[in-house]
């Protein structure tokens, strides 16, 4: 694989990420989950204050567990909203809390909690993101499902001036080295990655402020 591969070459790396996905045993997704929240609860509170709010999400199908990281963010005293995919591709928010009712979404393989829907600027306490990824690089560049769901939302934050860092949550194999794939114009970067073994602060580059597709 040559270094920043085109168009082309990317959606080949990111297929590859899938099937190795697919390949994934229920146990592997599981014991993910309790490592996952032991390294994400040691180093928020060192980012930001109990009360903060968190924007996770509920995890499915093969990605690394995160209900035992939800359920502990939220002992620690943090706010934790999780998204609802709106049709324009545009992320809104949810509160969340351990039994909280789950109903139909756009997608019906993914979970979203009932109750009202919340917009960016209705969580002025915003201060991290925890991200959902097929994959991210050392240099930041997150490879998502091809959607833009993110990008669009990590656009219009940055834009609004909210400097929330964003942490793409993977599997160990799915930190890859920089160069892997080439950042298309409008993804955004990630500001850590969250793996089985730790947490990794990435340096910070420059966002792009037009939104994803």
């Amino acid at each position: 694989m040559t270094d920043s591969a085109g168009p082309a070459m990317k959606e080949l790396v990111r297929e590859e990420y899938r099937r190795l996905r697919r390949e994934l045993s229920p146990a592997a997704v599981l014991a993910a989950g309790p490592s996952l929240a032991q390294h994400a609860l040691a180093a928020v509170p060192a980012l930001i204050p109990p009360g903060s709010t968190v924007a996770a999400y509920l995890s499915a199908g093969r990605e690394p567990a995160t209900a035992p990281l939800l359920e502990g963010l939220r002992e620690k005293g943090y706010d934790v909203v999780v998204p609802v995919c709106q049709p324009d591709r545009r992320l809104l928010w949810c509160r969340w809390s351990p039994g909280a009712p789950l109903v139909a979404g756009l997608f019906p393989s993914v979970p979203e909690p009932a109750g009202p829907r919340l917009s960016a600027a209705d969580l002025p306490g915003l201060n991290l993101i925890l991200v959902p990824a097929l994959a991210v690089d050392r240099a930041g560049v997150r490879m998502g499902k091809g959607g833009g769901y993110y990008d669009r939302f990590l656009s219009g934050l940055r834009l609004s001036g909210n400097p929330a860092p964003a942490a793409g949550v993977v599997y160990d194999h799915e930190f890859a080295p920089a160069g892997r794939w080439q950042a298309d114009v409008f993804d955004q970067p990630m500001d850590a990655v969250l793996t089985p073994s730790g947490w990794t602060d990435l340096p910070r580059r420059p966002a792009h402020t037009a939104p994803g597709v």
